[in-house]
């Protein structure tokens, strides 16, 4: 079995309601989705997670998924079952191989080459707009990741899990297109 696993995309209708469910105001129901993911980063961050965000994610997208069939009957607070769900995602975590024990694939650096130039081309065919976003999204680290983030939400005018919605689906677009590249530039002679 390969240590690399199939991402399930959360579908918007189940982020929808993952959202109604925390809280019927909109702006509430955000700034709890907000709250909550923080809340798991710094939990999955304490207990020395090489990728607490990411762990955070999943987790969140796992109870996205499970919305529709515990809304009716879940009391007491929503909070609780996030964490719940975290530390199943986080006991898997702990048993999948790591980075250290899985031998790095070697890349050349023509490779490398090809895939920097056909990431530089495929940038150049998305929307100015989408273009803006996911130059700036992915432009800081730690802290400063944040605070940005906030600022193009506020920017664009959206909140800041649309926005990592709409990051999301550019970077989708973005490997798909890089991928389609390599794959050509495999095929040349």
């Amino acid at each position: 079995m390969s240590p690399v696993r199939q991402l399930k995309t959360l579908q918007k209708t189940d982020f929808d309601r993952l959202l109604s469910w925390l809280d019927p105001d909109s702006e509430r129901a955000g700034e709890l989705y907000e709250k909550i993911r923080w809340r798991l980063i710094a939990i999955l961050a304490s207990r020395g997670c090489r990728v607490p965000e990411d762990l955070a994610d999943e987790t969140i997208d796992r109870v996205a998924r499970r919305v529709s069939d515990i809304e009716a009957t879940y009391a007491g607070d929503k909070s609780l079952y996030f964490l719940g769900v975290m530390n199943n995602v986080h006991h898997e975590y702990l048993k999948r191989p790591r980075l250290s024990e899985v031998v790095p694939p070697t890349v050349d650096s023509e490779v490398k080459e090809q895939t920097f130039l056909c990431l530089d081309r495929c940038i150049e065919k998305l929307t100015p707009h989408a273009r803006e976003i996911i130059e700036q999204y992915y432009a800081a680290d730690k802290r400063a990741k944040i605070n940005l983030r906030k600022r193009i939400a506020a920017a664009v005018g959206i909140s800041n899990s649309n926005l990592r919605l709409r990051a999301l689906r550019i970077r989708a677009k973005l490997q798909t297109c890089i991928e389609q590249c390599l794959n050509g530039a495999e095929a040349r002679p």
